[in-house]
């Protein structure tokens, strides 16, 4: 029996705030598994995530349009095989399911297996999945046993991940995947400010982002004020970037965002995007 205090709570967090997605006013999305992923611990920190600033939860319901988006824009636009890092209790692989597209899944071990059970008790089988820290496994060359092909046109979607990560990792992880796979876009969400020095123009900006650690029961040492370092230290340019909160049109939000307060409306421009793709 695998034990759930290996398995990191924050999956648990999003998968319950995804569940919850059919209450709202205007869905942004349809998730009909993140139900089977959710609890009431994670419920409860969802709740605490809007107490402590009440557009988070909003903007965990604007990145997975996003990263949905990216996934069918990507498709049509002939990628063949998504690769989901990290993601959890991520069920892109099925809301997605196409017979001309792959779709593989890297996460820790411990996920992966719990996630495989509950998908085996709805009779669901699992993605071809790389069971390891992708940050010290080599990722391409995993998947290649599970019939990944570093050829074909991939898309990669972080979400949720690389505010979690050791700064240092980063770079290094991102040039080995250049390195074994010649043609791929990577989507990912992040902080624009220095996390690793907690240094921010605003204290109430530092405040908000430390009560989110505080729902979440994790800590985020890494941050981007400036996405110019990808394009120095990879061979990646950025192909696309911006606020999640500046999607809120698109999304048919628009009032929403614009009904809360300028200061927290300040605040949501340091949670963001960015898409890179082989220079």
């Amino acid at each position: 029996m695998i034990d759930i205090n290996e398995i990191g709570a924050t999956a648990f967090v999003i998968a319950s705030i995804r569940s919850l997605e059919p209450e709202q006013p205007h869905q942004l999305f349809n998730d009909p598994y993140a139900q089977w992923f959710s609890n009431e611990r994670a419920l409860a920190a969802a709740r605490q995530l809007d107490e402590v600033f009440p557009p988070s939860t909003t903007m965990v319901r604007f990145r997975t349009r996003y990263f949905n988006r990216f996934i069918e824009r990507g498709i049509a636009d002939g990628a063949r095989q998504v690769i989901l890092l990290g993601g959890g209790f991520d069920m892109r692989s099925h809301l997605f399911d196409n017979a001309d597209v792959s779709f593989f899944e890297v996460d820790q071990k411990a996920v992966l297996l719990f996630k495989s059970a509950i998908l085996e008790r709805h009779g669901i089988q699992q993605s071809p999945s790389l069971l390891a820290n992708y940050l010290q496994a080599d990722v391409p060359s995993g998947l290649a046993d599970h019939g990944f092909d570093p050829d074909a046109p991939t898309l990669i979607v972080w979400e949720g991940n690389i505010m979690y990560l050791p700064p240092d990792s980063i770079m290094p992880f991102l040039n080995r995947l250049a390195d074994a796979i010649p043609s791929f876009r990577i989507a990912f969400d992040y902080f624009a400010v220095d996390l690793q020095n907690r240094e921010l123009e605003r204290d109430a900006d530092l405040e908000r982002i430390e009560g989110v650690e505080r729902a979440m029961g994790a800590s985020f040492p890494t941050g981007f004020p400036d996405l110019a370092v990808f394009e120095q230290q990879t061979p990646l340019r950025v192909a696309e970037s911006g606020s999640f909160a500046g999607l809120a049109e698109e999304y048919e939000l628009a009032d929403m965002v614009a009904a809360y307060p300028e200061d927290w409306r300040e605040t949501l421009k340091l949670y963001r995007y960015c898409v890179l793709e082989r220079a």
